[in-house]
């Protein structure tokens, strides 16, 4: 405890743009510009979370205020029933908006060894 840690400086290399790296079997790949969608599908995964967590109970509250106002003969059984399968399709409908949106999301393009190998050389 009477000892105090000292703090390492950080170590700087210099290296000279005239020496040339070996090229190894494992090569790092550049991300290509904007590729980095993360923050995008983030807000997107939100977004359809609300609407999962709100629409189904909007549409079983709706639909089930519509049925007792505008049908008084339905059982409470039988609005419940309609009410309930309203929820449901809307969670289907959310969903199946979700899966078309990521499906036709479209992949960032790659860049291939070439591609950076060229892109040094310029």
């Amino acid at each position: 405890m009477g000892k105090k840690s000292k703090k390492q400086s950080p170590l700087v290399v210099q290296v000279s743009s005239a020496v040339q790296p070996e090229k190894s079997d494992l090569e790092i790949v550049p991300k290509a510009e904007g590729a980095d969608n993360s923050l995008e599908v983030f807000l997107w995964l939100t977004a359809y979370s609300v609407l999962m967590f709100t629409l189904p109970f909007l549409g079983f509250y709706g639909v089930r205020s519509w049925l007792d106002e505008s049908f008084p003969e339905l059982s409470t059984f039988e609005v419940n029933c309609y009410s309930v399968l309203t929820a449901v399709l809307v969670v289907n409908v959310i969903v199946i908006m979700y899966v078309l949106k990521a499906v036709r999301e479209k992949d960032p393009p790659s860049l291939s060894i070439e591609d950076v190998d060229n892109k040094k050389d310029q």
